[in-house]
Parts: structure tokens; sequence; C-alpha cells
């Protein structure tokens, strides 16, 4: 007999995923801004509309130095630094 458990749980403690952690073509929703609400890539981040309870795509990694993500976010195409994908809090859209 196996025991499984949801994908979003380890051992009955939620992972913590970001859009660091991402696949492409892949679709999430964002769950939460981890950066402080009032820094200055909170508040960039919420003009680009990335707030919570929205949901978007995950178009491509590029396999540079800084791992820049392309995000489908709204109808418009947005390229993030990882630091910045770090600060987004996601889960699997369903």
């Amino acid at each position: 007999m196996s025991i499984q458990l949801p994908s979003s749980t380890t051992f009955g403690i939620p992972n913590i995923m970001t859009l660091a952690d991402v696949t492409p073509t892949n679709s999430y929703r964002i769950v939460e801004l981890i950066a402080d609400e009032d820094s200055v890539i909170a508040s960039r981040l919420r003009q680009l509309g990335f707030v919570p309870g929205i949901e978007f795509e995950c178009v491509a990694v590029a396999p540079l130095v800084k791992n820049p993500f392309l995000v489908r976010i709204r109808g418009l195409s947005i390229a993030l630094a990882k630091h910045e994908a770090q600060q987004i809090q996601i889960e699997e859209a369903k």
C-alpha cells in the first residue's frame, strides 16, 4: 500500500513554488508577492500586473547567466530576471 501526497505538499507541509521554478509552456496562478510590500521590486511587479489570483503562462526560460523568464500575463509578454521571478509565489493553474 502506497501513500500519495498532493503535489503541493511535502509531508503535509506546503511547498513554496516561485516563478523561478516554472516549466515553460505551463500555466500558473500567482499566490502572493514574497517581496516586502513597500519595496521597489514589489511595486514594479504590481504595476506589471503580477497580483494574487492572476493566471499567466511561462513562455520560455533563457539559458543565460541571469536566466530571464518570458511570461505572458494579461495578453502582454514580459521578461523577468531570476531575482524578480523569485519574488512571486505561484501555484499550478487547474
